[in-house]
């Protein structure tokens, strides 16, 4: 069984809580008792359930006492012991990340053990849900896709990595220290009326682009609104992917698309007049009696007919190579 740590250094005070913790199940071997804060060094926080701390001690007093405690122990349930004159210190503990405070005298051991229980399930509850923080932030921040979330007043919630590297790169400002002014008033505006799409219920995406130093990017970029429980919107996520490749890809086939057209067009009309004439000139020609005078300009038209087509299948060529 994990241990109890009971921080008091008043002997009276330690003597009742000790006798409602062997009451509610626990062992003497199950309870250390600290009655001075540096003697916490010597305690393993991996081997502790939970902290049941007076604040006021020999060697630390108040908030003081709590942050130190709570700095050794990151997720280890505390609940405050107090007095009847500290109570608004001990509210200000639940602040700061205690589960709960208990007012000495005003308490009996199945008030303990049901504090020390609820301390513990919701302990345990807020750790997982700090773990599950973690993974999804380990997930957003390995992809340079840009994520970000907004509230009505289009303040940041939350963000990515990747997002904070591109307003560092827009502003020259690090993650705390960017403010609205610092990015250009017109971008600003256009973003603005983005996000507010969104705030009115609309989720959408765009293509927005930009060119810098001769280089156009291209990204999509996604609006969906976030809602409450009363499906009220309360903010804005937005995603962004960089789509430069694809879009240079698409307008690439685009390209070859119209060049085909245009290839399409020269067959059907351009080749088609010498084809005629070359044919029809072939039907004239007297095979019978070549030395008849009206098939030397027959062979002259069929050069001429000839020269047009190379000229057309060259200019077909052509097209073929264009970018």
């Amino acid at each position: 069984m994990k241990k109890v740590i009971l921080i008091e250094d008043e002997n009276y005070s330690f003597g009742i809580i000790l006798e409602m913790l062997l009451a509610i199940g626990y062992s003497a071997d199950d309870i250390i008792r600290c009655s001075y804060l540096a003697e916490l060094a010597l305690v393993n926080p991996e081997e502790t359930e939970i902290i049941l701390i007076d604040l006021s001690l020999a060697d630390s007093n108040y908030l003081n006492t709590f942050d130190k405690v709570s700095k050794l122990f990151h997720y280890t349930p505390i609940i405050v012991l107090t007095g009847t004159g500290e109570i608004d210190m001990a509210i200000d503990t639940i602040k700061y990340g205690a589960q709960d405070y208990l007012v000495k005298g005003e308490f009996d051991k199945k008030i303990l053990l049901k504090a020390m229980q609820y301390a513990i399930e919701r302990n345990r509850f807020l750790y997982n849900i700090f773990i599950e923080k973690k993974k999804l932030q380990a997930t957003i921040n390995n992809t340079t896709d840009v994520i970000w979330s907004i509230d009505k007043d289009h303040k940041i919630i939350s963000a990515n990595q990747a997002f904070w590297e591109r307003v560092n790169k827009i502003t020259g400002k690090k993650q705390f220290e960017v403010h609205r002014t610092d990015f250009d008033t017109n971008l600003y505006e256009t973003w603005a009326a983005y996000f507010d799409r969104a705030i009115k219920g609309e989720a959408y995406k765009i293509v927005w682009s930009e060119t810098i130093n001769g280089e156009t990017t291209y990204e999509e970029v996604r609006f969906n609104p976030i809602r409450d429980k009363t499906k009220n919107v309360i903010g804005v996520s937005c995603f962004s992917r960089d789509i430069t490749k694809q879009f240079n890809h698409l307008h690439r086939i685009e390209m070859q698309n119209e060049q085909l057209r245009e290839i399409a067009w020269v067959q059907s009309h351009e080749v088609r007049g010498p084809v005629a004439s070359i044919l029809g000139l072939v039907e004239l020609f007297n095979s019978e009696d070549p030395s008849d005078p009206t098939n030397g300009e027959i062979v002259t038209l069929l050069k001429e007919a000839a020269n047009k087509l190379d000229i057309t299948i060259r200019k077909i060529t052509s097209y073929t190579y264009t970018n």
